[in-house]
């Protein structure tokens, strides 16, 4: 196989989301179902339960508990990037594709196989929030300050991917397909310590960006060898509502990459969605015995959404 699914699986509530991201991976990644999966304890904290040890075991999926981010611990979000640069040392597979935890696969992920010329894929983030439109935006010095810390030249924009406006290139890390001799991983960790080196964010509560900034200068800089794959990928669930249709609407079968963003946790979720999910459709059924995660009482349509990541 030419890709290898790598994703970070940590003791404790991202353990179901994990277990549920590998089972759809073995169930409908098409003739990448049999593909190498790499589950990462990247802070080497608590052992994985015996349950989660015992579902990657039936699966196939290999666990790395070895501790790859010590000095950035107190950022998890960061700690994707450190398990990808291992990925890249340690693999042999032409493309290391990172998934967030919180997502799951519907149909084969073609287009993860990047083609010729491309090192590179991912989906914009959903809105532009602590995004700049360019010169004249309240962002724009933030955005220039990437770049230069980073050492980037090439600046690119591209289109938001549930608002539509037009932005600084800035990319959703919940899921990156990466040619693995290109070593973006690498070049990811190296901008994103620099950009904590240098204290570049914008206030305490934007820290949780650091990762998707450091990643819009690792791709800036390889220009037009990044691409956007198409809004079927890292479909970001909780803004179902506000797509345009035909993907406002779109079966989950119909969609490749499915991102919810913790959303898992409410009870009854896949019927409170809107516009509704066919309760008779095949991931719907896959999907119901493994929810809620860990039932809290939240509106699927309130405030939790605010405190989402961009």
């Amino acid at each position: 196989m030419s890709i290898a699914f790598i994703a970070c699986v940590e003791a404790g509530r991202l353990e179901p989301m994990g277990r549920l991201l590998f089972r759809s991976i073995r169930r409908s990644a098409g003739r990448f179902s049999s593909a190498r999966i790499v589950a990462f304890n990247p802070r080497g904290g608590p052992p994985l339960s015996e349950e989660t040890l015992s579902v990657c075991a039936e699966l196939a999926v290999e666990c790395v508990g070895e501790n790859l981010n010590r000095e950035h611990g107190d950022l998890p979000w960061s700690n994707k990037i450190y398990a990808g640069e291992w990925a890249e040392r340690h693999l042999d597979e032409e493309f290391v594709v990172f998934l967030d935890s919180d997502s799951f696969i519907c149909q084969e992920p073609r287009a993860l196989e990047l083609p010729a010329g491309f090192d590179a894929g991912a989906r914009p983030v959903n809105r532009k929030r602590r995004g700049s439109s360019g010169p004249g935006d309240k962002r724009e010095e933030f955005w220039q300050g990437i770049y230069r810390h980073c050492g980037v030249e090439q600046r690119p924009f591209l289109e938001t991917a549930v608002s539509g406006e037009q932005i600084r290139a800035y990319w959703n890390a919940g899921l990156l397909a990466a040619r693995r001799e290109a070593g973006l991983f690498a070049a990811w960790r190296r901008d994103f310590e620099t950009l904590v080196d240098a204290k570049h964010w914008l206030g305490p509560q934007s820290k949780r960006n650091l990762d998707q900034f450091a990643l819009a200068a690792t791709l800036a800089r390889i220009g037009d060898r990044a691409t956007v794959l198409d809004p079927r990928y890292n479909y970001p669930l909780p803004w179902r509502h506000e797509l345009a249709e035909p993907l406002r609407s779109a079966p989950l079968e119909e969609l490749v990459h499915v991102h919810y963003f913790g959303w898992f946790n409410m009870p009854g979720i896949l019927s409170r969605l809107r516009p509704p999910l066919d309760p008779r459709s095949e991931t719907v059924r896959f999907l119901t015995p493994f929810l809620p995660f860990e039932p809290i009482d939240e509106s699927p349509t309130r405030g939790n959404k605010d405190n989402l990541v961009d």
